[in-house]
């Protein structure tokens, strides 16, 4: 009798070793993965191995290998879309939130993919986790814990997308002793479209003048405790030294410096968010 139950369990374990080897092959290629395409699709393709780590841990091969598979395609600079409820066994009257939900979701990547790329990846893979929950019928606090979650993330990229709107555009012409001003969205280190031309046409002149000194400064707002507004304006400056360094200007030629909240365009109490203060002034000497 002991021996017949010994046999079985070892069956039982030999057969979850091997639906764990085939289920977790993709979860070892993502761990070894590089990924390429833009910074959204790095941050994404981190999130989604983050979550088939979790569910290998829990045994839940299928889940696992499910979501290793989208991190997958996102180390490879494909375009991953939030999944879409009509696709899982998800409650028919929850159906029409996780709809609209979606809609929300995909406009805000869309418009935040550039400028806000971890958080935009965060609210992806946070609301998969809400549909997937909601699909496995977990308890009603898990889900309503995850659905907060989701939704407060969702909000404060919709923020970042209103601050992005207002940022102000420069159209200062390089020049010796003038300052190019590059403005940045709220809570970001990456510039948006108006100000990533205006690099690329700073780029073209310093790489025409010849032997110069590129000194570059960055700035934050008073949105925040000091040194994390310090951090944030070295993170800015550092963002525009890596573009110019990476559009071939030499290293020698750079010098950057972090300001934070110390020195804004514009006075104001702490805690507002004024979009002048969130910048990055580069002088041509």
């Amino acid at each position: 009798m002991f021996r017949k139950t010994f046999i079985t369990l070892a069956a039982l374990a030999t057969f979850a070793m091997l639906a764990a080897c085939d289920t977790t092959a993709s979860l070892d290629e993502l761990r070894e993965a590089s990924p390429v395409g833009d910074d959204y699709s790095k941050a994404l393709a981190a999130n989604y191995r983050e979550m088939a780590e979790q569910r290998a841990t829990a045994y839940e091969w299928e889940s696992s290998k499910y979501f290793a598979d989208k991190g997958l395609m996102a180390a490879y600079g494909r375009d991953i879309e939030p999944e879409d409820a009509a696709n899982w066994e998800v409650a028919p009257a929850a159906q029409p939130e996780f709809s609209e939900a979606r809609a929300k979701l995909m406009e805000a990547i869309a418009a935040n993919r550039t400028t806000q790329p971890e958080m935009a990846a965060s609210a992806t893979t946070a609301y998969d986790t809400w549909v997937e929950l909601a699909h496995n019928d977990s308890s009603a606090s898990k889900i309503t814990g995850q659905r907060a979650t989701f939704y407060e993330i969702l909000t404060k990229l919709s923020e970042a997308q209103v601050a992005s709107a207002a940022e102000v555009p420069t159209t200062t012409i390089p020049a010796e002793t003038t300052a190019t001003v590059l403005y940045f969205p709220l809570d970001s280190d990456r510039l948006g479209d108006t100000a990533q031309a205006a690099l690329t046409t700073l780029v073209a002149y310093v790489k025409s003048a010849g032997n110069v000194t590129v000194s570059i400064n960055g700035h934050a707002d008073r949105v925040g405790s000091e040194q994390y507004n310090l951090d944030l304006s070295q993170r800015r400056s550092r963002y525009v030294v890596g573009a110019l360094k990476a559009a071939g200007v030499s290293e020698q030629m750079l010098k950057y410096f972090a300001f934070g909240e110390s020195d804004p365009a514009v006075p104001t109490a702490d805690g507002v968010a004024e979009p002048k203060n969130r910048r990055v002034e580069i002088f041509i000497e």
